[in-house]
């Protein structure tokens, strides 16, 4: 599971300098290293071989990898496909639907782009001035004095950030309520970032670049619409998310059966079902593990690049024993 792959210095903000404080992802020359790894050690296949692996028509080698890249990033297709294409690679982009029709960022990355103009410091201390003038202090108050099992759940969540940003990150995405996080995140981005719209058009892969992925060989799949976390959603809301982010799939790329990736790897039986109602045949989630035979198919487990070495390291380790 991949996210941004990029060379940072060459990351640069619409008319300013470069960022990348906020940013996690491997670079260019990182991620070349750690797929040449996988080939080493495994067999690369693609998504329909996967599908039909779990179908029971087809083998696949007992030590396969398969690629996939969340969040319908630009990185996508100036980085990562090049890349892919010169080792004869292919992978799933799983797209959210929203960044497609409304041209606004997603929370999530606005965050990250807060994160690298401000720094952390900055952004909280921005964020309390915020919940302070619309006299909504008490999350001010979940920052210095939290329940137990939610410092237990942001340290799980973003396990490889330091203990005080988990928690910030955390409070943005799961703790606020959703329309005040969507106005506090909007009216900091526009203030120090910049315009929602213009930065929206410079991150995410446009239709040019979908049909294009597609017409390569790789695999388009959904990534929800609004590209919230359905923990947080009611399950009304979960499935009319899941409904339109495969309507907007079908009417842009047409009516292939795709796969789905839950945002933030969030799901419970709700959200099963409505990706199974909504015609995905296979969910992705966030959890680290391999994929057996026989495989919950909308319940499958991802490791991070950010684990690809460990795995590996562990791999080659039993090996050896």
């Amino acid at each position: 599971m991949y996210h941004y792959v990029h060379d940072r210095d060459a990351l640069a903000r619409p008319g300013g300098p470069g960022i990348h404080g906020g940013l996690r992802g491997l670079t260019a020359v990182e991620f070349r290293t750690q797929l040449d790894r996988l080939l080493a050690a495994m067999e690369p296949i693609d998504w329909p071989t996967l599908y039909a692996w779990m179908d029971g028509r087809t083998e696949i080698p007992a030590r396969s990898f398969l690629l996939t890249f969340d969040d319908g990033l630009v990185d996508h297709a100036e980085t990562v496909l090049p890349i892919l294409e010169d080792r004869g690679l292919r992978g799933v982009f799983f797209v959210p639907g929203s960044v497609l029709a409304t041209h606004r960022m997603l929370p999530a990355h606005a965050i990250h782009l807060l994160l690298s103009v401000l720094g952390e410091e900055a952004l909280e201390r921005e964020l309390r001035l915020y919940l302070s003038d619309r006299r909504v202090e008490r999350w001010c108050h979940w920052l210095d004095q939290r329940p137990p099992g939610d410092d237990v759940a942001a340290e799980a969540m973003y396990h490889y950030e330091s203990p005080a940003l988990a928690r910030l990150k955390y409070l943005l995405t799961m703790k606020l309520p959703l329309d005040l996080r969507a106005a506090a995140v909007e009216e900091l981005f526009e203030q120090h970032v910049g315009s929602s719209t213009r930065w929206s058009r410079h991150w995410y892969l446009g239709w040019d670049d979908l049909v294009k992925i597609q017409s390569l060989g790789h695999t388009i799949g959904g990534h929800g619409h609004s590209h919230e976390p359905y923990d947080r959603l009611r399950n009304d809301e979960i499935r009319h998310d899941l409904l339109q982010s495969a309507a907007v799939l079908r009417e842009g790329l047409g009516p292939e059966v795709r796969p789905f990736s839950y945002p933030y790897g969030c799901y419970n039986n709700q959200a099963v079902a409505a990706c199974r109602e909504a015609g995905f045949v296979h969910g992705f989630t966030t959890h680290r593990a391999w994929v057996e035979p026989h495989a919950d198919p909308l319940r499958l487990p991802r490791f991070d690049a950010i684990d690809v070495n460990a795995v590996l390291r562990e791999k080659q380790a039993c090996q050896h024993v």
